[in-house]
């Protein structure tokens, strides 16, 4: 590692990204798209029901709610707000919403090949050619990529899709879904489908039997697998079209996409700021899990207003407050950052990884009950993170202005 950086030292930036770039193999990867995800499913049909609230137990909330396009296709909230939910952004905040105690992240680069971990804390999954989720094993159920098992969950989720929990009946999505275990939510949903696929009264219905009866599919067919394969299709399609990045085009060819000032950030990125390490390829995500110790807040979806993140799926005390490696692909529209938005700003979040103490100073503690127990969170922090070797403004301003590329 010692002779690599006087190696690189010795070369101007261009030739020293330019190694960096031969010896992790980056190529543009935003836009690419897993050749399964389109095969399999009718992104005509996911479009309307992406964008239509048909599937939600009170029909006020969709896939686009927390999906917008104007903010990358994440929401701008520091947690997403769910049923009762109403207008875009803030607007959402002001309504009468379900908060849903996690950051709604970017669909951009999820249709991609190769993209096999899904949610914060990875309870989608595909390993050696199996989908492991709450539902089961998605492939033996019809599903057909680990992105159409993921698109459906938040419509099986309470807080997301399936309505209030004053609105208990007997025919509610609510009782008869979310009363369902694992693989028996899948059944479940399937008939709380078929009740809505045969309403002759609403319009979007009337749509969604159109597009079966061009496909020769019957309203018979539509079930919780045809559901999340069309979802994945339109996903894939919206989000391949996308706009080349200026990282994508320097690694192309062209050294004029970057600044100084942001090659200077990139040579950090891959090299004393050790953000690869962990936001590694392609994908800027090496899509495993860590703790950079985010403060828990009063909100999290377990116990006490925590958030036990990958422990929830592992069940394993090491796991504790430890998350997916957000890939940063857009990561400049998609702020606030966190699994539960705590950090407002690019500038808040790198510095928290480098040192969290005067993130406390500055912005407070928003937990009474966290300033008491905050030492078993700041316990998990990744090992990895005492390497990073950033120890000046300067270098963090490069850094941040190479993030503001890709």
């Amino acid at each position: 590692m010692l002779c690599w950086s006087s190696a690189l030292q010795a070369l101007d930036l261009d030739d020293q990204l330019r190694l960096v770039i031969q010896a992790y193999g980056l190529e543009p990867a935003l836009c690419e798209v897993d050749a399964r995800v389109v095969k399999h499913g009718n992104p005509e049909l996911g479009r309307l029901l992406f964008k239509s609230p048909v599937l939600s137990g009170d029909y006020d909330t969709s896939c686009g709610s927390c999906h917008q396009d104007q903010v990358a296709l994440a929401d701008g909230l520091p947690l997403a707000v769910g049923v009762g939910g109403a207008g875009k952004g803030n607007e959402r905040l002001a309504s009468d919403g379900v908060v849903v105690p996690r950051n709604a992240f970017t669909l951009f680069g999820r249709a991609s090949a190769g993209f096999n971990t899904f949610f914060w804390d990875g309870k989608v999954m595909e390993i050696q050619g199996k989908i492991y989720s709450p539902l089961g094993e998605g492939f033996a159920q019809g599903f057909r990529s680990p992105l159409a098992v993921a698109a459906v969950l938040p419509i099986l989720a309470r807080d997301e899709f399936l309505g209030r929990q004053g609105m208990l009946n007997g025919n509610s999505h609510l009782e008869r879904i979310n009363s369902a275990y694992y693989a028996d939510k899948v059944a479940a949903a399937n008939q709380v489908l078929q009740e809505i696929i045969r309403n002759p009264e609403d319009p979007v219905v009337r749509e969604l039997r159109a597009l079966l009866a061009a496909r020769g599919q019957t309203p018979d067919d539509f079930d919780l697998t045809m559901v999340g394969n069309a979802l994945a299709s339109f996903i894939a399609q919206k989000t391949a079209e996308c706009p080349q990045t200026r990282w994508e085009r320097y690694i192309e060819g062209d050294p004029s996409a970057l600044t100084k000032t942001e090659k200077q950030g990139a040579v950090i990125f891959f090299g004393k700021g050790r953000c690869a390490g962990c936001h590694s390829g392609n994908r800027f995500s090496d899509l495993q899990f860590h703790s950079i110790g985010v403060p828990q807040g009063d909100l999290g979806p377990h116990m006490h207003g925590q958030d036990l993140g990958r422990a929830d799926v592992t069940y394993q005390t090491e796991d504790r407050y430890r998350f997916r490696t957000p890939p940063l692909w857009l990561v400049s529209k998609t702020a606030p950052y966190g699994h539960n938005g705590r950090f407002e700003t690019l500038d808040d979040v790198v510095r928290f990884h480098l040192n969290p103490i005067p993130f406390f100073v500055a912005h407070k503690w928003t937990s009474q009950r966290e300033s008491l127990t905050y030492g078993k969170v700041l316990a998990s922090r990744s090992f990895r993170l005492g390497f990073i070797d950033i120890t000046s403004e300067d270098e963090l301003t490069a850094l941040i202005a190479f993030l503001k590329t890709l």
